[in-house]
């Protein structure tokens, strides 16, 4: 039905979630489901010295216990195929699944993950953003060489990707030459968790030579495609379905326990379910990435920005998923509103031992706007003029 511009039309989902009967993905449930935990480390980086899960194993009413020697594909991502689904040799960030239970329900599950002995020998920590991008930091990925890759970024010891926008080198040195005013900042952004109120889930069986993988997710397409990465297998091997979602704001666009689910599910014969506890959650979640950026804004007197050099740093966490994507953004938005000349960006993303960092709303521009904003009302007060005026004068116009 047609409808005229401007006017209202009704959510799809918006009667099944007044009236309480809209089925999330975390509610949903088929007879004979098992349900599974992660045993996660319990520190940053280190290595894994032991690893011992047959007490676990004989747990009451465990079905099956999985590490790293039961998956079949060693790396995988979105970009760099760097992340393993269980740690092997090492681990990288507090909260990266060292192995997986299979139980009748979830209490026997977490019982279970008691019965686990781990012996880890801690290792150097890159776990400051600044700190990682140092020369002599320590790496996270020391073999960052051998790791395929999807998207071919450039890439080099903790560094995951950067890019960097090519400016006429000698336009923009005479625009700083020629600048009446230099004005610097450093602007530094935290990490974000997108508190959803639903956590993330999945529940998978194995049917008919297919994986089906039930899951509250903003891209089910793109879960498939990592489902299918992690296990090893055809896309056309896996069919995700979709249900309501609780909240996702761009943490539920990756795959997350999608393939644990699979994989699970498969081996044992069963439809196998797993849900995050909050704290597993926060800990683990992919965040809008922490940054820093620095800029320098060259001005001329009567109010024009000359150039722009900015430096950015973002955390990538321990993995990259599909943040060398997000490496890109820097360059869109320093150039995108103002005038500002001749511009060097230069983005690099860094691994850090800390959960692997991802999309939230707004992906990566919240912070770059801020920076570039503030920056904005540091000329306008340097200059002694009017900040909406300064912005008026050097807005991009038509054309």
């Amino acid at each position: 039905m047609n409808r005229p511009a401007g006017a209202g039309a009704p959510r799809s989902d918006a009667d099944a979630k007044v009236r309480g009967s809209a089925l999330y993905g975390v509610d949903y449930l088929e007879t004979g489901t098992l349900h599974a935990k992660l045993f996660r480390s319990p520190i940053p980086s280190g290595a894994i010295k032991s690893l011992d899960v047959t007490a676990a194993r004989a747990c009451p009413g465990v079905r099956g216990v999985f590490t790293a020697a039961d998956v079949a594909v060693t790396r995988a991502g979105a970009a760099v195929r760097d992340q393993p689904l269980f740690a092997q040799d090492v681990v990288r960030y507090e909260g990266e699944p060292i192995a997986g239970v299979v139980a009748d329900d979830e209490a026997q599950a977490r019982n279970a993950l008691k019965a686990i002995a781990v012996e880890l020998e801690p290792t150097p920590v890159a776990g400051d953003l600044e700190a990682a991008a140092a020369a002599d930091a320590a790496l996270v990925h020391p073999n960052w060489r051998e790791y395929e890759v999807a998207f071919d970024y450039p890439r080099n010891g903790n560094v995951a990707a950067e890019l960097n926008s090519d400016p006429d080198p000698e336009a923009f040195a005479d625009a700083f030459k020629a600048a009446d005013i230099i004005v610097e900042g450093e602007y530094h952004a935290p990490r974000q968790y997108q508190a959803y109120i639903e956590p993330k889930s999945a529940l998978a069986s194995w049917e008919d030579g297919r994986y089906v993988v039930h899951t509250a997710s903003q891209f089910p397409f793109n879960v498939r495609d990592q489902v299918a990465s992690f296990l090893g297998v055809r896309v056309s091997d896996v069919r995700v379905i979709g249900h309501h979602i609780g909240g996702g704001f761009g943490a539920k666009l990756d795959a997350g326990l999608e393939p644990y689910a699979a994989l699970f599910a498969r081996a044992i014969g069963s439809p196998v379910k797993i849900v995050n506890d909050r704290s597993e959650d926060m800990l683990t979640c992919g965040c809008r990435e922490n940054a820093v950026v620095r800029m320098r804004t060259a001005l001329s007197s009567d109010g024009r920005i000359l150039g722009r050099d900015v430096d950015c740093l973002m955390d990538n966490g321990a993995y990259s998923g599909e943040m060398p994507f997000m490496a890109s953004l820097p360059m869109h938005v320093f150039g995108q509103v103002y005038r500002s000349g001749p511009a060097r960006v230069r983005c690099r993303l860094i691994y850090t031992n800390t959960a692997p960092t991802g999309a939230f709303r707004g992906v990566s521009g919240t912070y770059l706007y801020f920076a570039l904003e503030r920056n904005m009302d540091e000329c306008a007060l340097r200059l002694g003029i009017d900040r909406r005026e300064f912005r008026l004068k050097n807005l991009i116009g038509d054309g």
